[in-house]
């Protein structure tokens, strides 16, 4: 199937050669039909035997064409282009002899063959796509299950290297796997809250660490990019729940801060109001002190008001005792 594709491409690509070369075919035998005809018109080998001259001229017509053809197809299939961003690989019997840059060029027919190879910058992308689903998925250093999308973009510096070591299949040999394995042990190294909290730094270790495995097969990489990542279901509901609780721990911590304050208040308030009454136990000793018996009998006179008790009893004294004694 694949050898029918590959005559099927080749017949494509050579669709013009070909029609030139039955075009010139069509034009010999027309050419030496016609002739023959011209001679028997004339008189000529009126029997139409062709064993003779004619016969060789036919040979000969026919043998020269044949060559020209021949020549002149193996030519022109054998001249290339390269375009731009591409190389061309040619090998000499199955060994790498030269590498061609973008313009033209030409192979030795039966021995060389060429393959091209597109050096421009690629992005290889590890995520969910129309094509394939190729989203990674590791494993933190607590066993915790992440989905990776992730981007890596690169350019083919030695096309010669990466030829040998995995032919034009170095993507699905190398590429892929290799980013793969560098994000998992990279990742391995670090907890799930780890990953999230220092999501930066790993990036930047990923990248070092792919770059250097692949400048050792001449790719050069530009960037490696975790576009996003997704947890278990089984995390995020035990982050949900850690949150519920971290919640309820908070509303604990601030009622008893407000129970707290509450009675810090009260016992304030309490100090406040016996300092209170102790300025005011001490303010009422010195007034009583300060009160004498002629002090009392004279503030007494000041307020009578002249006049004496209508009832007294037999036994009762004045209202005012003027035997004021010194």
């Amino acid at each position: 199937m694949e050898s029918i594709e590959l005559w099927f491409d080749w017949i494509l690509n050579n669709y013009f050669l070909i029609m030139l070369a039955l075009g010139a075919i069509i034009a010999i035998f027309m050419e030496l039909y016609f002739g023959l005809i011209k001679s028997k018109k004339n008189g000529e080998n009126k029997k139409l035997n062709i064993k003779g001259e004619d016969m060789n001229r036919i040979l000969k017509f026919s043998t020269v064409g044949a060559i020209g053809i021949f020549i002149a197809i193996l030519f022109f299939i054998n001249c290339y282009s390269v375009n731009t961003g591409e190389v061309a690989i040619v090998s000499t019997f199955g060994k790498i002899t030269r590498v061609d840059e973008e313009g033209l060029h030409f192979k030795v027919p039966f021995m060389q063959s060429k393959t091209f190879m597109e050096i421009r910058e690629k992005t290889y992308i590890f995520a969910k796509t129309e094509e394939m689903d190729t989203t990674m998925e590791v494993s933190t250093k607590d066993m915790q299950s992440i989905k990776i999308e992730l981007t890596v973009q690169a350019s083919i510096a030695d096309p010669e290297k990466l030829y040998k070591a995995f032919n034009t299949k170095y993507e699905q040999r190398f590429i892929r796997p290799r980013a793969k394995e560098v994000v998992q042990a990279t990742i391995a190294k670090y907890t799930i809250e780890e990953f999230v909290s220092k999501r930066s730094e790993i990036s930047d270790i990923i990248n070092a660490d792919i770059a250097d495995d692949f400048l050792s097969y001449g790719l050069v990489v530009s960037n490696v990019s975790i576009v996003n990542h997704d947890f278990s279901d089984e995390y995020e509901r035990a982050i949900e729940q850690k949150k519920i609780a971290e919640q309820a721990v908070e509303r604990a911590k601030a009622e008893q801060q407000k129970v707290l304050i509450e009675y810090e208040n009260k016992v304030k308030i309490a100090e406040l109001e016996l300092k209170e009454k102790e300025i005011r136990a001490k303010a009422n000793a010195v007034e009583s002190q300060s009160l004498s018996k002629q002090l009392l009998q004279k503030m007494a006179i000041e307020k009578w008001n002249g006049q004496l008790p209508k009832v007294q009893g037999a036994d009762t004294n004045s209202f005012i005792n003027l035997d004021v004694k010194e």
